[in-house]
């Protein structure tokens, strides 16, 4: 389309009116902003929900200590490998496995265990832990898939509180004593203290009882032990103090008695955890007493 300028010429700022409408003409009027401004991202609605932390730790201890048999005493040894793990599986309800390789050394004797755990509870966090909670162990001077076994399951329980955790547990089970089958009765109860969040001090005390037809075997333990993790690095060292006694009564005759004491030292690595008083409140539990079993 052509359009006659007259008048001067003003009929030429008709051309972007007849051409492209109203809005054209206007358009030199108009503030045209940048693009949109989209919301505060902090602001936004979190999208992602991350699952249950998965956590725990694996650990190698070493004991160096003396030990009488009867009339014999000497030196005894021995060392570890340990490992934990924790899952949440709903709201405040966690499974907990465990297991534990140990080598131990009296003068010409030597004895090797293998420890199997497994835990279901119920923790609400900063205030109290309670559940179930079944052990398999077995004992061998050989190979261990000849040694003798014991199992167990019973109850467990804790209470949080700012700076320290009591904890107990209390079980029954069956194993062999004197080439006989034996009942078992087991309880230990513990106690922590956090100085820090990456120090703490654990004082731990267990029993335990195998009753067959003619023999009561009764062992005691208590242990000590100071852990420090660092802050910058999932690692714990700890060392600590154990005592063991035990007592074996064949018939109406007090036959053997077994004791033991020394030092334990180790390292602890860590997963899932950002302190040693964060995994105990949010990862694995129920590892009170490391130090009882040798």
């Amino acid at each position: 389309m052509f359009v006659r300028v007259s008048s001067g010429g003003r009929l030429i700022f008709l051309l972007p009116f007849l051409i492209f409408g109203p809005r054209a003409a206007v358009g030199a009027d108009l503030v045209i902003g940048g693009p949109p401004v989209p919301p505060s991202v902090e602001n936004a609605p979190l999208l992602l929900k991350f699952g249950p932390r998965f956590s725990g730790f694996i650990e190698v201890n070493s004991a160096l200590g003396k030990a009488s048999l009867d009339e014999d005493s000497g030196k005894s040894s021995g060392w570890a490998l340990r490992g934990a793990v924790n899952l949440p599986v709903r709201e405040r309800w966690n499974v907990q496995l465990d297991g534990q390789f140990a080598k131990l050394k009296f003068e010409d004797l030597s004895d090797q265990t293998m420890d199997f755990g497994a835990h279901a509870y119920y923790r609400r966090e900063n205030r109290y832990a309670v559940g179930l909670y079944a052990q398999y162990e077995r004992l061998s001077a050989e190979t261990l898939a000849l040694g003798p076994m014991e199992t167990s399951a019973g109850l467990e329980g804790a209470v949080f509180l700012s700076q320290s955790t009591v904890l107990g547990q209390v079980g029954l089970g069956k194993g062999r004593l004197e080439e006989q089958d034996a009942s078992k009765l087991n309880g230990l109860i513990g106690a922590r203290y956090y100085h820090t969040d990456n120090l703490r001090f654990d004082l731990d005390a267990g029993f335990e009882q195998l009753l067959s037809d003619d023999a009561t075997l009764k062992t005691y333990s208590v242990s000590t032990a100071a852990n420090y993790r660092l802050s910058n690095r999932p690692i714990t060292a700890f060392g600590g103090y154990r005592y063991r006694s035990s007592s074996l009564t064949s018939g109406a005759t007090h036959s053997e008695d077994m004791k033991s004491h020394g030092i334990v030292a180790g390292f602890r690595y860590h997963f899932g955890s950002t302190s040693l008083k964060d995994e105990e409140r949010n990862g694995p539990l129920w590892t009170a007493a490391p130090y009882l079993d040798y």
